[in-house]
Parts: C-alpha cells; structure tokens; sequence
C-alpha cells in the first residue's frame, strides 16, 4: 500500500493500529498480515503542515508495526525486500527530501535485517544517530565537527525504529561517551525521546554529559521556504549542539 504522505495515515489509523497491527497476535498466531505500507514525508518541500508531518513515533507506539526508515537508495532497496518477505505489518517511511539521492544499488539478490544499524562513519568523540533525512546533515556535521573544532564523530543511522538496534548505539556511546540523537520530527513526543532515555539507561557510567536531542521546532510545518528552513533542524544546528555537548 502507498500512502502519498505520512500525514494521510492518520484518516486510517484504526485499520492500522487496531487491525493489521493486532491480528497475528489476537488469533493466536493463526493470522498473518505481511503488509507493506510505503508513507512518504513531505518536510524539507514547502508542503505545509498538513503533508510535511514526521509522525514515525505514533506507529513505534503501536505493538505489532514495524517502524523502518531507510536514508539512501542501497538501504531502501535491501530493507523493502525484507519488508515485503515479512510476515509481519510494516510501516516503510520515506523523505521526499530523499528521492533524488542516488547511489551504489547492487544488481544482485540482497536484503537488510531489520534490528540492524549502520555505523556510517567511525569517530571518537561524540555519537550522533538518527534516521531518515537527518543522516545525511549529521554525515556534513561531522565532516564540518572535524575540520573546524578537531572533533570525530561517529554517525548511526538507526534506519529500523521497530526493533531498535540499541547493541550497535549503545557501544559507540560507551566509546564516545556522548550521544545526540536527531530526526526531522518535533521535538514534543519525538520518538528521539525513547532513544536518548534507552542510552541514558543502558550506558549511564560511560556517559560524559547527558544524552541530547534535536528535531524540528515544536510546531506547525511552515509553507514558506525561509520559514521551513528555520523550523527543520539542519548542520548548523547539529554542530551547535555538539559543541555544547563537548564544552567547545
């Protein structure tokens, strides 16, 4: 099923959350539901506030979903064959602001695990993960971090919400000792907020300062180009808070 925006997801919420979602589980076993649900997310394109909503977090929320969301063109392709093999109701979501990235797709037979992160690029000192959009602006953050203030950073792009690979974050953050988690979403129930509390409990005695967070200013997605730019969270917001998290 293609849902044109993410948004739009919402007028079918029941059949989701409470149908597909539940089915397997309450049959006691006997359903399945291999579902594959494509929601594209509209921020970053001057759609406004009713097709530019990162609403991930309400389907992480929702027990039997699973939440993917790929940021390059090798990783869509390998975790939507997973997808459509699954047995399993998927929620596949997609940035607009993405479908014109491109990059090395092999040809060949393969698939992504789901509960598998990528670690991006290697560091040191601080941890940045995330998903979707915001994976490419932490890969120039960290690239601008090292160039100017002398600091490495490791980029991880979670890219399944539902499961979580916490083994592959939670090492890098007891390496760094510092973690910022970033996503296209608002800041209020963002589910940046489940991953930072995760971290913060899972690798508390190796933490240097307190787990951050940064997303989207917490309204309505603007219309207005200049106006936008302001509202989503870009590289110079991501230095800004790394920064801070490093003392700099």
């Amino acid at each position: 099923v293609e849902l044109m925006y993410m948004d739009f997801a919402l007028m079918a919420s029941d059949q989701i959350s409470n149908q597909a979602a539940k089915w397997h589980y309450m049959s006691g076993a006997h359903t399945t539901v291999p579902l594959v649900i494509r929601a594209s997310v509209g921020g970053g394109k001057g759609y406004g506030g009713q097709h530019s909503q990162s609403l991930e977090a309400i389907f992480c929320h929702t027990p039997g979903l699973v939440v993917v969301y790929p940021s390059s063109p090798y990783d869509a392709k390998g975790l939507l064959k997973t997808a459509i093999r699954s047995n399993d109701p998927v929620m596949f979501v997609e940035s607009q602001l993405l479908y014109g990235v491109k990059g090395v797709v092999p040809e060949e037979e393969y698939t992504i695990p789901f509960g598998e992160a990528a670690v991006k690029r290697e560091g040191k000192d601080v941890t940045l993960a995330g998903w979707g959009p915001a994976i490419p602006e932490m890969l120039e953050a960290a690239e601008k971090l090292k160039a100017e203030f002398g600091l490495d950073a490791e980029v991880i792009d979670i890219r399944t919400l539902v499961p979580v690979d916490y083994e592959t974050i939670v090492t890098s953050v007891r390496k760094t000792g510092k973690c910022l988690v970033c996503s296209q979403a608002i800041n209020i129930g963002s589910y940046t907020a489940d991953i930072a509390q995760n971290v913060q409990e899972r690798a508390f005695s190796y933490l240097d300062a307190p787990v951050m967070r940064l997303g989207a200013k917490d309204g309505i997605a603007p219309q207005a180009y200049c106006l936008e730019q302001v509202f989503l969270p870009h590289v110079d917001d991501m230095v800004a808070k790394v920064k801070a998290l490093c003392n700099r």
